[in-house]
């Protein structure tokens, strides 16, 4: 039975191990840093399958008006279930005042249409210094 916590902050290397398996795009053999982005991140929602991270959500909010989804991963062999949209509900309900924004990867574009999200055009990103060029990912 799945279940799913804002109390939970899995180490690192866990949440580096869900990444790759996802896949998603983040510098997964960088665990320090994968560290960082959940030590500076107020928003974590966990889906646990007993003891067994399946799924995480990570992103900001100042709670009141804006936020933004940093992360969603789920196992391959749990995608298609439900789990990514229980995340995002999670965030939704938790923080109903709140308009969430999210940067997708290509692989992702239609799955949040699907979830009844809707494209914007009125975005801008300034890249970090190592960033390979590859916008989308």
């Amino acid at each position: 039975m799945l279940t799913y916590r804002h109390d939970a902050r899995p180490e690192a290397a866990t949440i580096a191990a869900l990444y790759r398996a996802a896949p998603l795009y983040r510098p997964v053999d960088d665990v320090p840093r994968i560290a960082a982005t959940y030590a500076g991140s107020n928003v974590v929602i966990t889906a646990w399958n007993d003891d067994r991270l399946v799924g995480i959500l990570r992103g900001w909010t100042d709670g009141a008006y804006d936020g933004y989804v940093c992360d969603l991963a789920v196992l391959p062999e749990l995608q298609g279930q439900g789990v990514g949209r229980a995340l995002l509900d999670e965030c939704r309900t938790t923080w109903a005042n709140v308009t969430w924004v999210l940067r997708a990867s290509t692989v992702a574009l239609e799955y949040y249409q699907h979830l009844g999200w809707s494209a914007i055009d009125n975005g801008w990103m300034l890249p970090r210094p190592d960033w390979p060029g590859m916008p989308g990912r």
